[in-house]
């Protein structure tokens, strides 16, 4: 009993660290590339925003996500260790995939920072046919990662809602319906309604919110059950 009761409190804590982890993440997006603006500006405008962002924040906002996106892992713990009694390799494969994606993240702050800086290039006056070619380069860079990123989000959410409606997990039922894909989903219409100057920071965090909102969620039920074990 003493040891399980060690257990859950190490798996609860290595939960938590992913939680601030993620915290932590959502204000580097908020250095990197937040502006003031409504939340559907910052959408039409895509990356080109950055143009005018300081190199300090790029490089702050960047580096700051690089190192502690990978954190983000450990709010996994308590979701698999919720899953693990379902079966040996779905469980396995939903923590894995969503990991892969979580450390996609990365990928994308590197990205941002060269797309940011080959930005300033491209709105000097004597930006060069060079620079667009280049600024097309990056774009379709970073649109690879994020089309990575979204499938493995959607891979990763069947699979966790398949094994949790199945009710051999510590999760009941319905915590299906609250997967990360459909948790980036519930976001999204929120946060682009946000107006003017919020929206324009509150926007670039919306896949970390969500994640957010997932760990949470998951921490707070594994927790619980955790006690009643």
């Amino acid at each position: 009993m003493e040891n399980n009761k060690k257990d859950s409190k190490i798996i609860m804590t290595l939960g938590l660290i992913g939680i601030a982890s993620v915290l932590i993440t959502i204000i580097s997006d908020f250095i990197l590339i937040g502006k003031p603006s409504s939340a559907y500006e910052f959408l039409l405008s895509g990356t080109e925003s950055m143009w005018d962002i300081s190199t300090q924040r790029i490089t702050v906002g960047a580096f700051v996500g690089v190192v502690v996106l990978p954190f983000q892992l450990l709010g996994l713990v308590p979701v698999y260790y919720a899953l693990k009694s379902s079966g040996k390799v779905l469980p396995v494969l939903t923590v894995i995939t969503y990991g892969h994606a979580l450390l996609m993240g990365v990928a994308f702050h590197i990205a941002y920072a060269f797309i940011g800086s080959g930005w300033k290039l491209n709105r000097r006056p004597d930006a060069t046919q060079i620079t667009i070619e280049l600024m097309q380069q990056y774009h379709l860079y970073w649109t690879i990662i994020m089309v990575i990123i979204t499938l493995e989000i959607m891979f990763c959410s069947v699979i966790y809602s398949v094994v949790v409606s199945k009710g051999k997990t510590l999760y009941p039922r319905w915590v299906a319906i609250f997967n990360p894909a459909s948790m980036a989903a519930f976001t999204l219409p929120f946060v682009f309604l946000l107006p003017y100057p919020i929206g324009g920071y509150i926007a670039p965090a919306c896949l970390n919110i969500s994640t957010l909102l997932f760990f949470i969620l998951t921490q707070n039920i594994t927790s619980k059950r955790l006690k009643k074990l």
